[in-house]
């Protein structure tokens, strides 16, 4: 297969026991672009991942190497032959070589001097090379990540796609790998996919996003239009808080900024301290984490909303803040 070429599923399906996992999905990998497929556990995305890979065969539909079919009713092209590196959470690594060793591992169509070559730039490139010798066991959990990575690369895929690649790291390393790792497959110029349920790690990491659910990819768009405009509730939720408001609660200079609808949806940056804010609440409650401070304001005797804020002053119980509402970040519920 020729490289830098979309990938394209259009319309597959795939059943167990009489149950579609994935339902009449369409997603185009682009080349040099990361694709995040984004859903919570049970949503298909790694049903969906393993059709692309050609792991599994699709019940309808088909998948497209460009214009070439890999996947459909009457012709599935194995995994082994479509050329497409496979990074997944347990890294994989053969634990009798060491990481250089790993790396060229399958690199069999080239002479030793050749092999140890390529995998030593890989390594590189992924930060690694005074690692060059270290056998897993002695590699960090980051570490022998970025490894698998730069093994599948050093392979000179036609596509890589990652099943939440990054989700057993440790948080304190996990931003620094992810980053590392990701750069260098956006680099590689190949269609990427990254599955993964952390709504914060795919905005941060993908070009694109589709958001996944029962089966369907409800949307699919850029991280910023995703978010700020949402087809559903269900798309709005999966990137990230909301709460729920009914317009009467609402103070009425609020009411003058939204659409009409009966209830709405909040992103907690909706609500923003503002000494020339339209509005006086009163803090319910409030807590720092790290550099924000998350604070519950009264809107009702029984309804509150949130509100972000950053600097050194955490309101106390009781506090009245004046406050504005961004319109950007309200939605009319449906």
């Amino acid at each position: 297969m020729s490289k830098l070429q979309p990938i394209h599923a259009r319309g597959v399906t795939r059943r167990y026991d009489g149950r579609a996992v994935v339902r009449n999905a369409s997603l185009t990998l682009q080349p040099g672009k990361i694709t995040a497929l984004l859903g919570q556990s049970g949503a298909g995305k790694s049903t969906l991942l393993r059709l692309f890979a050609g792991l599994e065969p699709v019940d309808s539909g088909e998948i497209l190497h460009g214009d070439v079919p890999v996947s459909t009713i009457s012709k599935h092209v194995p995994a082994e032959d479509r050329q497409i590196g496979l990074i997944f959470q347990d890294f994989a690594l053969f634990p009798h070589l060491n990481a250089i060793d790993n790396v060229g591992f399958g690199l069999v169509r080239q002479n030793k001097d050749k092999r140890r070559e390529t995998a030593r730039h890989w390594l590189d490139r992924l930060g690694l090379s005074h690692r060059a010798k270290a056998y897993p066991h002695e590699l960090s959990g980051g570490e022998q990540q970025r490894v698998s990575i730069a093994r599948a690369l050093a392979a000179q895929p036609v596509a890589i796609l990652m099943d939440e690649p990054f989700s057993g790291l440790d948080v304190t390393l996990k931003s620094e790998v992810r980053h590392t790792a990701l750069a260098a497959v956006a680099e590689a110029g190949i269609p990427a996919l990254l599955v993964t349920h952390d709504a914060s790690e795919a905005m941060r990491a993908a070009d694109r996003i589709a958001v996944m659910s029962e089966g369907v990819i409800l949307q699919e768009e850029t991280p910023e239009k995703l978010y700020l405009e949402p087809v559903s509730m269900a798309v709005a939720r999966a990137l990230g808080p909301l709460r729920s408001v009914r317009r009467d609660a609402l103070p009425k200079k609020w009411q003058e900024k939204v659409p009409p609808a009966e209830n709405y949806c909040l992103r907690p940056e909706a609500v923003r301290l503002d000494p020339a804010g339209d509005a006086m609440l009163e803090v319910v409650a409030a807590q720092r984490t790290s550099s924000l401070i998350e604070i519950e304001l009264k809107l009702t005797e029984t309804e509150t909303i949130h509100a972000l804020a950053l600097g050194p002053f955490t309101p106390g119980r009781g506090d009245k803040l004046a406050v504005s509402l961004a319109p950007e970040f309200v939605f009319a519920a449906r």
